[in-house]
Order: C-alpha cells, then sequence, then structure tokens
C-alpha cells in the first residue's frame, strides 16, 4: 500500500509532467514560428557576444508591456480587471500570470485573432470533453474550417424540439438541411462556430434586420458540419448576397455546395415572404424581446446622463389636462419608435455641405451587410 501510494503522489505526477514537457518541446521544434520571445529578437539586436546591452534593451523594451507604467494610479486597477476579463472571455486561463504578462498576452498576442476564433477552440474542446465529437483524433483536423466542421454536427445533436420549432426548413436530405431561423435563439444554434453578425450575441438588432427585411437561410452540410448563408432582400432591398463561415461575402459558384442544390436555392430565393412574415404573432414578440428592449435600456440610460429640464411648474393644470398621452402602440412599433427617439438623441441633425444637406443620421430600417 505504501509503494502504491508513493507511486501515485509523486512518481506519476513527475512522469506525466515530464511527457508533457516532451509533447510542448516538440511542438515548439515543429512551430518555430510560434515560439518566438521578445528575448529572441533583443538577442539578435545586441551587437555584442556577451549580452552586454541586454539589460538596457529590456528596460527599454519593457517599459513598452508594463502596465504601471502605462497607466495612471487611478486607471490601473480597473485596467487590469478589463485585460483579465478579455482573457477569460476568449477561453484563455491568466491562472500564475503576472500584470505584465496579461498585458502582454492580451495586446500583443490574442488581438492577432478575433474572438470566434477562440470561441470555436473552446466550444470544440468542451464538446471533446463530452463526447459529443465523433473523431477524437485531434492530429487529423487540419485549420479552422474542419474545427467548426466538428462544432456544427456536435451542436446539432443538441437541437431541443424549441428550437426545431423556431425554424423553417424549406429543404432536408441526407446530406443538407438548408432552414430560415425565426428568432434568434435559433439563429445562434443553427450559426454557431461562423462570425455572421446575425448570431451576434451582443448586437442582436442585426438579426432582427434581417429577419425583419428578407430571406436569410442558413445551408448547413450534415456530414462535414460546412456552413454557407444567404440572403435576399425583400422589403425595399435590393441585396442578394452568399456569405461564408468567416463572413466573408462570397459567389454561390464559390461555396462548396452540391450540384443539386443550386435549382432548390433558386427555388427558396424565389419566396416573396421574409423570415418576419413566417412568423407567429408569439414568435415575432419573442424577436422583439430578444433583439430591441436593449436598445430601451441604452435609451433609458442616455436620458438619465442628459436630463431634459424639468417642465415648469408655472404652467395652469387645465392647459395640463389638456395634454392627452399617446394612445398605445403594438410591442413591435414601439421598440422601433424608441431606436428612432435614441437616434434622434444621439446623433446630429444633417449638416450643409455646398448648399445640399449630408444626411448625417442613418435611417433605422437600413439593413447592413452579413458583416458587422
Amino acid at each position: 500500500m505504501r509503494v502504491f501510494f508513493l507511486t501515485q503522489t509523486f512518481i506519476l505526477p513527475i512522469f506525466c509532467k515530464k511527457k508533457n514537457m516532451s509533447r510542448l518541446d516538440e511542438l515548439k521544434k515543429q512551430y518555430p514560428e510560434l515560439n518566438v520571445t521578445m528575448f529572441d529578437m533583443m538577442n539578435r539586436l545586441d551587437t555584442s557576444k556577451s549580452y552586454k546591452y541586454l539589460p538596457l534593451m529590456c528596460k527599454i523594451f519593457g517599459s513598452k508591456f508594463n502596465p504601471k507604467k502605462l497607466w495612471g494610479k487611478v486607471d490601473y486597477p480597473g485596467g487590469m480587471l478589463e485585460i483579465q476579463a478579455m482573457l477569460i472571455n476568449k477561453g484563455i486561463s491568466t491562472d500564475e500570470l503576472n500584470d505584465g504578462e496579461m498585458y502582454y498576452m492580451a495586446n500583443y498576442l490574442a488581438e492577432h485573432f478575433s474572438s470566434d476564433t477562440y470561441s470555436t477552440l473552446k466550444e470544440f474542446m468542451d464538446y471533446m470533453d463530452k463526447g459529443h465529437i465523433e473523431n477524437k483524433d485531434v492530429s487529423t483536423y487540419k485549420d479552422l474550417e474542419d474545427v467548426r466542421g466538428a462544432v456544427t454536427l456536435a451542436s446539432m445533436k443538441e437541437l431541443t424540439k424549441d428550437l426545431e420549432g423556431q425554424v423553417i426548413k424549406e429543404y432536408e436530405d441526407e446530406r443538407w438541411v438548408a432552414v430560415r431561423p425565426l428568432t434568434f435563439s435559433a439563429s445562434a444554434k443553427y450559426g454557431s462556430s461562423t462570425r455572421w453578425c446575425t448570431t451576434y450575441q451582443r448586437e442582436k438588432n442585426y438579426f432582427e434586420k434581417y429577419w425583419r427585411r428578407g430571406i436569410l437561410v442558413y445551408f448547413i452540410n450534415k456530414q462535414t458540419g460546412y456552413k454557407f448563408a444567404g440572403y435576399k432582400g425583400i422589403d425595399g432591398d435590393s441585396e442578394f448576397s452568399f456569405w461564408n463561415a468567416e463572413d466573408n461575402r462570397t459567389d454561390y459558384l464559390e461555396v462548396e455546395a452540391d450540384d443539386y442544390l443550386f435549382p432548390i436555392v433558386r427555388k427558396i430565393f424565389k419566396s416573396e415572404q421574409t423570415n418576419k412574415n413566417l412568423c407567429s404573432d408569439e414568435i415575432q414578440e419573442q424577436v422583439h424581446t430578444e433583439c430591441l428592449t436593449g436598445y430601451e435600456k441604452m435609451r433609458l440610460e442616455f436620458v438619465n446622463e442628459h436630463p431634459m429640464d424639468q417642465p415648469d411648474e408655472t404652467i395652469p393644470l387645465d392647459e395640463q389636462a389638456m395634454e392627452q398621452p399617446e394612445p398605445p402602440t403594438p410591442n413591435y412599433q414601439r421598440e422601433m419608435n424608441t431606436l428612432n427617439e435614441l437616434l434622434s438623441e444621439m446623433l446630429p441633425e444633417p449638416a450643409e455641405v455646398n448648399g445640399r444637406f449630408r444626411e448625417l443620421r442613418p435611417e433605422i430600417t437600413n439593413v447592413p451587410t452579413m458583416r458587422a
């Protein structure tokens, strides 16, 4: 029993650590471009053979990465909390990192890649730990597109009946499924691991605009997890476009779709019904709640920060009584009114340029491209 205890407590952890360090060393040799540090650069900058100038270089270059020297005493604590939160939100552990290391990692390493890259990798690892990914040999994945495909296939296994009721399946066979998302929740789930603005958790209003103005369809390969999106504007919008998972606009001939899908895609986009038109009143109310109520909060915060003058208390009561309240409007119209009011308060009026007015306030009904 004592030998077993010693083996499990001391010998086995040391062996595993050495094995993991050996794997790390092998990867550093295999990918030297990822194993470059500031010391490598300073060493090549130092003309001496004894590292004579290295301490001086550390003082000069180190100040660039020292948040205590970059920020004042007042800004430093809050700034470091934001840096730490930024790393944690990307799924990067901050354990045993000092402030300088966190600052360097956040500003000079992590920021070179989009947030969806980190979220996709985190989803992949979570699904792998849950055993939901069929191909468990990590060495066979070549790039982020392969990882996205695996995440897509795993996430589709978790689709609930409620979410399936929040899409219109325009087409499905053993290889492909084409869905129209009717709610933001469905859009986020079926569009997971992509960079489509219609899946942005913090800017859900993008989804609402596409949902309201045209035909938004997600095409998913059920065997590989490959995805592309298509959009055709109907309500005063002439856009007709296709987008890959990286949110780059592309031609239909460039997407990895089987030839037999082309007439099916044409038929889908011949519809004259927007995604909103296909929704029940209950689903429409859900979308307005999901996507638009955040603007009400923004408006209230703005009003609180910029209070209007209080009404004149000398106004006769009979005149005050004559002011009738506005008739109630449906929830959707109320939300749209809120958006217009918010823009009116926060954006300037049209400016006159060369005798002509230049519109500075965008129309709230404009639909952006798929890229946010």
